[in-house]
């Protein structure tokens, strides 16, 4: 009875985003456009709270404007705002429950290493607009992506994004990034685009460095 319910109101949400039905603010990016609700997007991120409450123009117009973000990164934001998932999604049962990970991580149905970039763009957007509980999100299928795909060239693209669009105080992703090359470092660090992201950020090698020396390894 309780997961009819609960999956009956993420129905119910899923469809508030989708028919734009009793919508009072507007979102676009690009050539997409949300009609969303202001007590669902001010209450899951903290920037359409402030752009609503502060705003000048565009919100006495009922409308945000995102022309800086990439659109199809926006609606897996907006889709995780209204359903508290985005897609490539985790399997049911496995939803909030970060902690407790499989020795063998299952991952999302969808476009497989592509994933990894998805992830570490997302994470970003998360950070810029302040969504709740995106970043949490975000970190655990990263980490399965980067169990099942830290050998496809799409590994050192994300990782390069995630060094570039995070501060070094952020270890979200970082720690991912660093720990999937240190246990996989042997054939890793032969391959060019690795190497390149090692001299290109000083910080991942003396942290790679540092995890290996503080496992052991001499």
């Amino acid at each position: 009875m309780a997961e009819a319910a609960r999956k009956q109101l993420h129905l119910t949400f899923k469809n508030l985003l989708a028919s734009g039905e009793f919508s009072d603010l507007t979102v676009t990016c690009g050539p997409d456009s949300y009609k969303v609700h202001k007590n669902v997007v001010c209450s899951r991120a903290e920037f359409f709270s402030r752009a609503v409450k502060f705003g000048g123009k565009e919100t006495e117009q009922g409308s945000v404007d995102l022309p800086e973000d990439e659109p199809a990164i926006v609606k897996l934001m907006m889709q995780y705002i209204y359903e508290g998932e985005y897609d490539p999604a985790l399997p049911d049962n496995e939803l909030g429950d970060s902690t407790k990970v499989p020795a063998h991580f299952p991952i999302p149905v969808g476009p497989l290493p592509a994933q990894l970039m998805v992830h570490a763009k997302l994470y970003e957007i998360a950070d810029k607009y302040d969504v709740l509980g995106l970043k949490e999100l975000v970190i655990e299928k990263f980490k399965r992506a980067c169990h099942s795909f830290w050998n496809d060239p799409s590994f050192a693209a994300a990782a390069h994004h995630v060094f570039s669009t995070t501060p070094e105080h952020d270890k979200g992703l970082r720690d991912i990034v660093l720990k999937t090359i240190a246990e996989h470092m042997a054939e890793l660090v032969k391959k060019p685009e690795v190497e390149a992201l090692l001299t290109e950020f000083n910080g991942l090698a003396f942290g790679l460095l540092k995890m290996k020396t503080e496992a052991g390894w001499k």
